[in-house]
């Protein structure tokens, strides 16, 4: 069988790069062909393009910005270890940057199944032309399987405006087999999207610590724990002075392992203080951390995954339905944090925290494990 992959673009995001990776590799030791969609919407017209550029450098010369006008023409030269990490263990088709070459690629190539997800694929802010992530692009083909896997909208509330639930509703009607990432999601399908769905894990809990370990190599220091580590993906002062109470805590030191500035940050003029680190440097940092600070979901993950001690602080911005659903389930909301203040001011016990037990997530594995399987053998 013959599978694709529609998931967000690749390669800024650690998360996405490793829901990508863990996807495609239990898909391919089940005997899948699997291939990525390599697909990014367009970028902004000439016009737009030009006014930005314009009031880019009005800014530069007020003084008001100190970031490289051009930021995002870097982004290669930013992610390249990220982007090495993608070429060699991610299989991508050619790169697709409109509907009609999203169609002439599926019209060429024969494909049994399109999966959608997982990460945020159904949230319309993070995914250009949302219809594409409900496989619009396939209208008139009805033999591909079309299913979800834990295609997440981040959020608990409807984000959808009246015509993109319109669509999106008869397009999620078409599925075969729909799957979500968080309770609320399940809810949100049948309220919204009038579909059943199936609660079941992201991808990257679906392989082993040993699978990421091989990632690794020489990187991971076997039994020598480096401290706290923090993966933050909007810092703040509050933040920080959480971290250094919990190393003093625990007799340790606080490190990270992420680019000094995020691309959203334009007050450093240094190209280098937005060069991210390879993933194989980001995921020893969780399997050498003695304990792990984050507000980041998959970061939360890889806590999980390698059995480290953590406490996440809940991201609202950018969607604390997932924190929730995933703690939930594994009895584990006390790891939830919502405020920095809560362990700046000792009112979280940071001494005692364990990882997880394993019965819980095993249990979860093996539903999620089951519903690929299921949905992929299904008879059209």
């Amino acid at each position: 069988m013959k599978i694709a992959i529609m998931t967000q673009p690749l390669g800024k995001n650690y998360g996405g790069i490793m829901q990508a990776f863990a996807l495609q590799k239990v898909l391919k030791d089940k005997g899948y062909e699997v291939i990525t969609i390599d697909y990014n919407h367009k970028s902004p017209k000439y016009v737009y393009s030009k006014a930005r550029l314009a009031y880019r450098s009005a800014k530069k010369m007020a003084g008001k910005r100190k970031a490289p006008i051009n930021l995002e023409n870097q982004i290669n030269q930013l992610t390249e270890g990220n982007r090495k990490f993608i070429d060699k263990h991610i299989l991508q088709s050619e790169y697709i940057d409109n509907d009609k070459n999203l169609k002439k690629h599926f019209k060429k190539n024969r494909y049994d199944a399109v999966i959608v997800g997982s990460d945020q694929t159904w949230r319309p802010k993070y995914s250009p032309n949302i219809y594409n992530f409900y496989l619009q692009f396939l209208k008139g083909k009805k033999n591909i399987k079309r299913i979800a896997y834990a295609s997440s909208f981040g959020v608990d509330n409807w984000e959808y405006s009246v015509e993109e639930t319109k669509k999106c509703t008869k397009l999620a009607k078409l599925f075969d087999a729909i799957s979500v990432r968080e309770q609320s999601g399940v809810d949100l399908c049948k309220e919204y999207l009038g579909v059943d769905s199936e609660l079941v894990l992201d991808p990257t809990l679906l392989l082993e610590k040993e699978d990421y370990l091989s990632l690794i190599g020489s990187r991971y220091k076997q039994g020598k724990n480096e401290g706290v580590f923090t993966y933050f993906l909007d810092k703040n002062a509050d933040k920080n002075k959480a971290a250094e109470h919990i190393a003093q805590e625990i007799s340790t030191h606080v490190y990270s392992c992420q680019a000094k500035h995020s691309l959203g940050d334009l007050s450093s003029n240094n190209l280098e203080d937005y060069k991210l680190p390879a993933v194989q440097d980001w995921l020893a940092s969780f399997a050498n951390a003695e304990f792990v600070l984050t507000d980041s979901f998959h970061g939360m993950v890889f806590s999980i995954v390698f059995g480290k001690p953590f406490l996440v602080i809940v991201n609202e911005k950018r969607g604390s339905a997932r924190f929730k659903s995933l703690l939930n389930k594994l009895d584990g909301l006390d790891y939830l944090v919502n405020d920095p203040l809560e362990i700046i001011n000792g009112l979280k016990d940071t001494k005692n925290t364990e990882s997880f037990s394993s019965t819980k997530l095993l249990s979860l594995k093996k539903s999620s494990l089951y519903f690929i399987a299921e949905s992929l053998d299904k008879k059209i």
